[in-house]
């Protein structure tokens, strides 16, 4: 297994959470949903996602690679998204 598939598999997993933290009541639309599909809601969850790479960044680098694999996996929801409009 290549880095970048390691990498890719994280993201997956991470997605899979978002899910599963979806369904225990914890969010209550993903950016896949199609109840999400006006634009700023999405760029809403990925600002704060965003935000927090920011806070890593300048706070602590030590969850960086933690909070850009959550970015990513947020992106992936929106293509998702888009893909069932």
């Amino acid at each position: 297994m290549t880095k970048r598939d390691k990498i890719l598999d994280e993201i997956l997993i991470e997605r899979n959470r978002q899910d599963q933290l979806k369904a225990e009541g914890r969010f209550e639309y993903t950016c896949a949903d199609l109840a999400m599909s006006h634009p700023q809601h999405c760029l809403t969850i990925l600002a704060e996602e965003f935000g927090e790479v920011a806070r890593a960044i300048c706070e602590s680098r030590e969850n960086l690679r933690e909070e850009l694999i959550q970015v990513a996996a947020v992106c992936l929801a929106w293509v998702e998204g888009l893909e069932k409009e």
